[in-house]
C-alpha cells in the first residue's frame, strides 16, 4: 500500500478549488476500485512565488507556506475527515441537467505510454498555478507533452523513480469549448488577450485541435508561433479568453471564458444558471474542471482514463460541495 501526497502551489492560493477537485476525483476512482493501493495524506496548499519552494515540499514534506483555505477559514490539512465525509456524500448525487454539454465529453487515449502502469511506495502529485507555470525548466523532469517547450507546466508527478510534468490548461479548455457547442476542429477562432503560461497552453492545444488563434494584445502578447490568423482577417470570435481583463471588445465573441471563478453568493438557482452551458459567459470553474481532469488523464492516472468522471459530473459535484462548504462556513461564523 503506497502513500499519496497532493499539493497545489502558487500565489495567491487560499481560494484554490483544486484540492476539492482532487478529492472528488480520487474518491470517485477509489469507490470504483480503480486505485486501491494508494492512501492519500492530508491535502496541502503551498503559498509561494518560487517553484523551488514548492518542489522542496515534494522532496521533504514540511509545514511552511501553509495558508488557511478560504472555503473553511482554516488550514486545509486540519479538515481531512470533514472533507472526505462531504465528498463521499456528494458523489452519490446526480448531474445537474443545465451542466450537460452540447457534445458528449471526449474520451481520449492518454498522451504518454511510458509512465509507470502501477504505483510503488510514495507518490507525489502537484498542481502549479500563477506565477509558477513558466518557472519549471529543470532537466530533472521528464515532460510527457510540450509543457516545458512552451514554458507552461501546471501538473507534476513524482513516481519514486523520477519527476514527470505536463501542461493541461489547453486540453482542458478545448474540452470545455466542445462541451459548450464550439466546433474547434472546423476552424473555430479563439481570441486571446494576454500571453502567459495558461494562454500559451490553450493556444497550442487549440491549434492542434484544428482551430485558429488570434492575438488581441495584452500586457504580454501571445508568441507569434502560436498565432494562426491576423486580427484584420477575423470578423467574429468563437471564443474569447481575456486573461488581462483589458480587452476593449472590438471583435464580437459568441462565447467568453472568464479565467477566474466568481464567488457563489447568489441564490442556488441563480448560481446554477451562471454555470449553465446555455450561458454565453463561461465561468472559470469550467476551465479548472477541464484541466484537472486532464491532469489525471495525462499524468497521474492514465490507466484510469476510461473511468474518470465527465465534465458535467465533476462540475455538478464541485457545485454541490461549494454550496455545502458555504453553508458550513456561514454557520460557523454565526456561532
Amino acid at each position: 500500500m503506497g502513500e499519496l501526497r497532493y499539493a497545489v502551489g502558487g500565489s495567491p492560493i487560499s481560494h484554490s478549488l483544486s484540492p476539492l477537485l482532487f478529492s472528488l476525483v480520487f474518491h470517485h476512482l477509489k469507490k470504483n476500485e480503480q486505485i486501491p493501493n494508494l492512501t492519500p495524506r492530508p491535502l496541502r496548499l503551498i503559498e509561494s512565488v518560487h517553484v523551488d519552494e514548492v518542489l522542496g515540499w515534494g522532496y521533504i514534506e514540511h509545514d511552511q507556506h501553509n495558508p488557511d483555505w478560504a472555503h473553511l477559514n482554516s488550514r486545509l490539512d486540519l479538515h481531512t475527515t470533514q472533507l472526505t465525509r462531504l465528498v463521499e456524500e456528494v458523489l452519490t448525487r446526480g448531474i445537474h441537467p443545465s451542466f450537460e454539454g452540447f457534445e458528449p465529453s471526449r474520451r481520449r487515449t492518454p498522451v504518454s505510454n511510458y509512465l509507470p502502469s502501477q504505483y510503488y511506495g510514495e507518490e507525489v502529485w502537484m498542481n502549479l498555478t500563477s506565477p509558477l507555470k513558466h518557472q519549471l525548466q529543470s532537466m530533472a523532469f521528464t515532460a510527457v507533452d510540450k509543457g516545458m517547450d512552451i514554458l507552461s507546466v501546471n501538473t507534476l508527478r513524482w513516481t519514486g523513480n523520477g519527476w514527470y510534468c505536463a501542461t493541461t490548461d489547453g486540453a482542458g479548455v478545448v474540452d470545455v469549448a466542445i462541451h459548450h457547442g464550439i466546433n474547434v476542429a472546423s476552424g473555430a477562432v479563439l481570441g486571446l488577450n494576454g500571453g502567459g503560461g495558461s494562454a500559451r497552453s490553450i493556444a497550442d492545444a487549440w491549434l492542434e485541435s484544428g482551430g485558429h488563434v488570434v492575438s488581441l494584445g495584452g500586457r504580454r502578447k501571445i508568441d507569434a508561433s502560436l498565432v494562426s490568423k491576423q486580427l484584420a482577417d477575423v470578423e467574429q470570435l468563437d471564443l474569447l479568453v481575456d486573461f488581462d481583463g483589458t480587452y476593449d471588445g472590438t471583435l464580437n465573441a459568441k462565447r467568453t471564458l472568464i479565467p477566474d471563478y466568481l464567488p457563489l453568493n447568489r441564490s442556488r438557482e441563480e448560481q446554477e444558471l451562471a454555470l449553465s452551458v446555455e450561458n454565453t459567459t463561461i465561468d472559470g470553474r469550467w476551465m479548472l474542471v477541464g484541466q484537472h481532469l486532464e491532469s489525471w488523464r495525462r499524468l497521474w492516472a492514465p490507466q484510469c482514463a476510461e473511468h474518470l468522471p465527465t465534465l458535467e459530473q465533476l462540475m455538478s459535484w464541485l457545485f454541490n460541495c461549494e454550496l455545502e462548504l458555504a453553508i458550513s462556513r456561514s454557520k460557523s461564523m454565526e456561532e
